[in-house]
């Protein structure tokens, strides 16, 4: 299996095809039986009077899991009902920010479903060994000015998110018995609650105004603040430890990778750009012997093109990403285009050939001489995405495409 990362179906009015997004929508809708379990798992717990500070640490992650799940499928639905709301004559299609923005959310929910359900069933699983907590919402995606609608999904779920995170506040804080001892966590709690409701407050008002489109950023702006801090406050009530050290959303830095092994570029392997755990069967192939060697030679900068291979190596064994795997915990196939890389998943901020990555986000190297004879220019890029299984192979040869 190859893989391959989504693109642009053909639409209406500009528009874009949401079947895709659609099957994983109803596919993510498993979060809500999650959801259920988790509020009926912090109920349990205030009855038995267990605080979080001191209590199960599968549990804490069990509801911290969920809760991103439930976050993320809420904004990619009510992203994609407010667009249909709007114009029901285009229902099937969205705008290419909110399929990009549907996407980005979507594509994490199983992952934290996943982990939340290893929780459940192992009382020794810690998610906060595998990922840096709290984790951060996928990057935004940017339209100028962005669809009245697209505002309009994103405060609908606000809505949705707030109700269950002051409900998840109000339980918890009920647990606390030594709240003395964590006076200051639970007042950082209170006044991130205050600083999203202000900020998702604020934009619904501007909202009503039928605001002009230079107004638009403004209103996103405010509800980009107050979704990520939903999604870090529902975290931080789930895993309480986490509050001493929270800078708040943005406070993280992506930080490069550091002592970097550089291959000289005199005398390197001409395969190190390629998926190793699927090297020996691209190196079977005499077309991707052909292609690699072909990519090399057209390159005008290869110690470069080394330069971000030996960043991705030194995030990878530093830890801060790792190759991805699907729900089942196997590995993805690699990329479809020649030197067919790797798909890494980012467990912590990173810095990767100048592209600032977050935690969940998937990435993949692009690198290509195909447009060069042509007269276009090398490509050699860090590509975030969704990524898909594809039977396609790209060569990057004069006949584009091919089946398996």
């Amino acid at each position: 299996m190859h893989v391959v990362h989504d693109a642009d179906g053909g639409g209406v009015q500009g528009e874009v095809r949401a079947d895709e997004l659609e099957a994983y929508r109803r596919a993510g809708g498993l979060v809500y039986t999650e959801l259920e379990r988790a509020e009926a798992l912090r109920a349990r717990l205030a009855v038995e009077g267990v605080n979080l500070w001191h209590g199960p640490q599968a549990a804490a992650g069990q509801l911290l899991c969920t809760w991103n799940a439930f976050v993320l499928q809420a904004i990619g639905e009510h992203l994609l009902d407010a667009d249909y709301a709007a114009d029901p004559s285009t229902v099937g299609y969205v705008p290419q920010v909110t399929a990009l923005q549907v996407d980005a959310c979507f594509a994490q929910v199983e992952g934290w479903v996943s982990r939340a359900r290893q929780a459940a069933g192992n009382s020794r699983y810690l998610v906060e060994k595998e990922v840096l907590l709290p984790a951060d919402l996928p990057e935004w995606a940017e339209a100028s000015p962005c669809p009245l609608p697209h505002l309009h999904g994103m405060l609908a779920a606000s809505r949705a998110i707030r109700r269950h995170a002051e409900v998840a506040l109000g339980v918890f804080e009920q647990t606390v018995a030594d709240a003395d001892r964590h006076r200051y966590a639970l007042e950082r709690l209170r006044q991130l609650a205050a600083e999203a409701a202000t900020a998702a407050d604020y934009a619904e008002g501007l909202l009503d105004a039928d605001p002009a489109p230079r107004m638009h950023e403004a209103i996103e702006q405010r509800l980009q603040r107050a979704l990520e801090i939903y999604y870090h406050l529902g975290q931080l009530i789930a895993m309480p430890g986490l509050i001493g050290g929270y800078r708040g959303p943005g406070g993280r830095q992506a930080v490069p990778p550091a002592n970097l092994k550089v291959a000289d570029v005199r005398d390197f392997d001409p395969w190190c750009l390629t998926d190793p755990q699927k090297r020996s069967f691209w190196q079977a192939d005499p077309r991707a012997r052909q292609a690699i060697k072909e990519m090399w030679e057209y390159d005008p900068a290869p110690a470069l093109t080394l330069r971000i291979q030996a960043e991705i190596d030194a995030a990878r064994q530093s830890g801060a990403i790792t190759f991805a795997t699907d729900a089942q915990g196997k590995p993805f196939g690699s990329y479809y285009c020649c030197p067919w890389s790797a798909i890494y998943l980012v467990r912590r901020p990173v810095v990767v050939g100048g592209r600032a990555l977050r935690a969940m986000q998937q990435f993949t190297l692009e690198v290509s001489a195909e447009d060069v004879p042509k007269g276009g220019p090398f490509k050699r890029e860090i590509i975030v995405s969704s990524f898909r299984p594809t039977n396609r192979i790209d060569y990057c040869d004069p006949d584009g495409l091919h089946g398996d």
